[in-house]
């Protein structure tokens, strides 16, 4: 019985195959007249066990072959061209938590291809509406530039990775 939800409507379920009885994966093992002396009158079915046998021991290469056909039948598309992509990630300089903006850096990138950036600054100084005023004007100054009108992401960087070299996280640690 087929249940139709809205989610599984797309993805039909192939019904699960009858699961061949251990008894006769076990047979299929022997050769047929060892299996028709073990089992006998009791079980052995001269219409039914050859063939039942003989999928049973082939199973899995039989399956093996029709995966492998399928694979080779499947169809691989590509994309001749995409359009070229211009953004921009924003990148934040702050501890973990609550804390304030320590700096702030901008990459501009085209495709897979670093074409701008600008400059960090440290912000933890600032208030933050002027640290918001900044990332306006940095957004401004972006559209102008190459048409960005917002970032793409935002990366969120530890304090003591701060790229700018009289950083005084870095005058501590060295």
């Amino acid at each position: 019985m087929w249940s139709v939800n809205s989610a599984a409507s797309d993805q039909r379920k192939m019904p699960e195959s009858r699961k061949i009885p251990d008894k006769c994966v076990r047979c299929a093992a022997l050769s047929a007249l060892q299996a028709k002396t073990l089992h006998g009158d009791t079980c052995w079915d001269t219409k039914v066990c050859p063939s039942r046998r003989s999928y049973a021991r082939h199973r899995d290469r039989r399956n093996s072959q029709r995966s492998r056909k399928r694979d080779a039948e499947l169809k691989t598309l590509t994309v001749d061209s995409l359009p070229s992509i211009t953004y921009a990630i924003l990148i934040l300089y702050r501890g973990i938590g609550d804390s304030p903006v320590h700096g702030i850096a901008v990459e501009v990138w085209q495709d897979q291809e670093k074409i701008a950036q600008v400059t960090p600054i440290h912000c933890f100084q600032m208030v933050p509406s002027q640290v918001h005023s900044y990332v306006q004007k940095l957004l401004e100054l972006l559209g102008k530039h190459y048409g960005i009108k917002k970032f793409a992401s935002s990366v969120r960087l530890d304090p003591n990775l701060c790229p700018i070299q009289d950083c005084f996280l870095r005058l501590k640690v060295n």
